[in-house]
């Protein structure tokens, strides 16, 4: 089972979709909002150069943002995995 994390902000529309795509994949995800949590904004800069929102990590992996994500999408190269109750966390 793949562990995917997101870094977003309210108001991200690049967020949003990256949110919708791992939905409609059935993945779920650990959503880390950097306006309420700043931590969260200084973990995301320590794991990543990336400032850029959503920044996306599989596996502890950075991937990039939502971007990257579709193209993992279109190449068929998202991870397997149905969401189970309590697993998702988001915002929408």
């Amino acid at each position: 089972m793949a562990n995917i994390e997101m870094y977003t902000r309210p108001g991200c529309g690049y967020c949003l979709h990256a949110k919708r795509l791992l939905r409609s994949k059935g993945l779920g995800y650990t959503e880390h909002n950097v306006y309420e949590d700043p931590k969260a904004r200084q973990a995301m800069q320590h794991r990543t150069q990336g400032r850029d929102l959503p920044q996306i990590f599989v596996n502890g992996k950075s991937i990039g943002g939502f971007e990257e994500l579709l193209k993992l999408e279109n190449l068929n190269q998202l991870p397997k995995q149905e969401i189970k109750n309590g697993e998702q966390h988001d915002n929408i």
